[in-house]
C-alpha cells in the first residue's frame, strides 16, 4: 500500500461523517437480527473511517483520483507541526555606565556585575532586577 495521501479535506470530512452514520445503522441492523446488512454496513464504516483518518483510498489510487490537489483550506484532520506563536526576544545585557575599570574588566571576563556597587556577582549569590531592570545584588536593592 502506498502511503501517499489522495483524499482531501472535504472528502475526508464527508467520509468520516458517513462512517459514523454507517456505524449507527450497522448497530441497529445487528440488534434487529439483520446480520448480513449489519455486517455490510460495519465493513463500509470501517473502510470509510480508514480513508478519513489516513487520507488514503485504494479505490482513488486505482482510478487515478486525487482530491488533495488544490486544497487551499485547512484540513480538519491534518496535524499542524509549525509553531506560529514563536516570538523572538532581543535582550541587551549592557548598562549605561561602564566607566569603572573593575566593572569593565569583570565584563570583559564574562562575569556578571552589580549595577549599584559594581562588584562582581559570583555564581550562587542571590541577585535580581532593581526598579530600573538592571541586575543587582539582593542586598543592594
Amino acid at each position: 500500500m502506498d502511503s501517499k495521501e489522495n483524499v482531501g479535506g472535504r472528502d475526508r470530512l464527508l467520509r468520516a461523517a458517513l462512517a459514523v452514520v454507517l456505524t449507527i445503522v450497522s448497530v441497529r441492523w445487528l440488534k434487529s437480527g439483520k446480520r448480513k446488512r449489519g455486517l455490510l454496513a460495519g465493513v463500509g464504516a470501517l473502510g470509510l473511517g480508514f480513508n478519513a483518518t489516513t487520507g488514503y483510498c485504494g479505490v482513488n489510487e486505482s482510478l487515478g483520483v486525487d482530491t488533495t490537489a488544490g486544497d487551499d483550506e485547512d484540513d480538519p484532520f491534518e496535524i499542524d507541526e509549525t509553531d506560529d506563536d514563536a516570538t523572538e526576544v532581543d535582550v541587551d545585557f549592557t548598562t549605561a555606565d561602564d566607566t569603572d575599570a573593575q566593572s569593565v574588566n569583570a565584563r570583559s571576563n564574562g562575569a556578571l556585575t552589580c549595577a549599584v556597587c559594581d562588584e562582581p556577582i559570583v555564581p550562587g549569590q542571590r541577585r535580581g532586577p532593581n526598579d530600573a531592570g538592571a541586575t543587582v545584588h539582593e542586598s543592594c536593592e
